[in-house]
């Protein structure tokens, strides 16, 4: 016979079925609001023969027998749905998203866990403002849902080259350009030089990274969740350059504080978003150059998925985001750890 229940026992599994309620209600207004906004939901395949290849993101290999008899296939879990979508949206889909599990290796922090649950949706054709509509609505829609209040609208607006200058001192764009022109070191002098801490050796990367983390994300509005767009080129990943500026990118990210959150907190990270790049050619020389990106930081090349590739010329204009549903919960819930608002603590 099992031993009564400690009124101890008997709180925490009320917070957690609450927790699961909480999940329940979110993602089933989340799901409900795009299929009513006549958004396709797909389920493409979590194991991939071609990852997508950002040097800082890692997936994780899985061994695969097609046949018991054969030898082992490598494939990897999705790090994102991003190429499987896109590759739907070329043979005719317009609007469609995936809601569902991404893996990630090597993330295990208070706002990263090696599994996560991820909304990613397109628009073909598609512009970036229609994303930023829509995130807003998906953010309120969830809101309604838990019977929360939702973040102020409309959302802030700033560029990457703006709020560098504003919080940095750093014209972003001469050191861009100097990057392109040979000079990969500009951006780390000018971050040492606004008082940027950074590690020995520090890259391109890691000075961007360095002057969001110090500079910029402290310093975003509190008030209503911040609309940060044109990254550099450099960090373009799947987006197209600017039409107006090739050093800097079509592409955004929705930073927001969290109900209550501590005042030397940094912001949730929600959404990342781009304006699609469509040329195979130039996203081929991208995936190389991701490759040697990850060579220099000791990680394996990882192959290329030549099936997205091929299907890039018939991918029309069109804009995508990948929203964090997790992190959205700990925005409208003030949570400030992962393990707060998943079905259950990740192990």
């Amino acid at each position: 016979m099992s031993p009564p229940e400690t009124s101890t026992e008997a709180s925490a599994r009320g917070a957690t079925l609450a927790r699961l309620r909480q999940r329940h209600q979110a993602i089933w207004a989340l799901r409900s609001h795009l299929v009513a906004q006549g958004f396709w939901e797909l389920d493409t395949a979590l194991l991939t023969p071609g990852p997508g290849l950002e040097p800082h993101l890692d997936p994780i290999a899985v061994d695969v027998h097609t046949r018991f008899d054969a030898g082992a296939e490598k494939r990897f879990l999705i790090t994102s749905p991003e190429l499987s979508l896109k590759r739907c949206l070329a043979l005719g889909a317009s609007k469609v998203f995936q809601l569902g599990h991404v893996f990630r290796d090597g993330e295990r922090t208070d706002r990263h866990a090696p599994e996560f649950t991820l909304l990613e949706h397109y628009r073909a054709p598609g512009m970036l403002e229609e994303l930023v509509v829509d995130v807003e609505e998906l953010v309120e829609t969830a809101a309604r849902a838990l019977e929360v209040a939702a973040p102020h609208r409309p959302y802030a607006r700033a560029t990457v080259a703006e709020l560098f200058t504003r919080h940095a001192g750093i014209d972003l764009r001469s050191a861009v350009l100097a990057r392109r022109d040979g000079d990969g070191d500009a951006l780390v002098r000018a971050a040492r030089g606004a008082g940027v801490q950074l590690r020995p050796g520090a890259d391109f990367d890691d000075a961007f990274a360095g002057v969001m983390d110090q500079r910029v994300e402290p310093a975003l509005s509190r008030e209503r969740p911040t609309v940060v767009s044109r990254w550099p080129a450099p960090m373009a990943a799947l987006a197209r350059t600017c039409d107006d500026d090739p050093m800097f990118a079509e592409r955004f990210e929705i930073y927001a504080f969290a109900s209550g959150a501590a005042r030397n907190a940094r912001p949730l990270e929600l959404c990342n978003a781009y304006d699609e790049l469509t040329d195979a050619v130039e996203q081929r020389a991208r995936f190389l150059e991701d490759n040697d990106k990850r060579r220099a930081l000791g990680k394996a090349p990882l192959p290329l998925d030549e099936d997205f590739l091929a299907s890039l010329p018939a991918l029309p204009r069109s804009a995508g985001c990948a929203l964090g549903v997790d992190r959205l919960l700990m925005l409208l819930l003030g949570a400030a750890h992962l393990d707060e608002v998943m079905a259950l603590p990740w192990r």
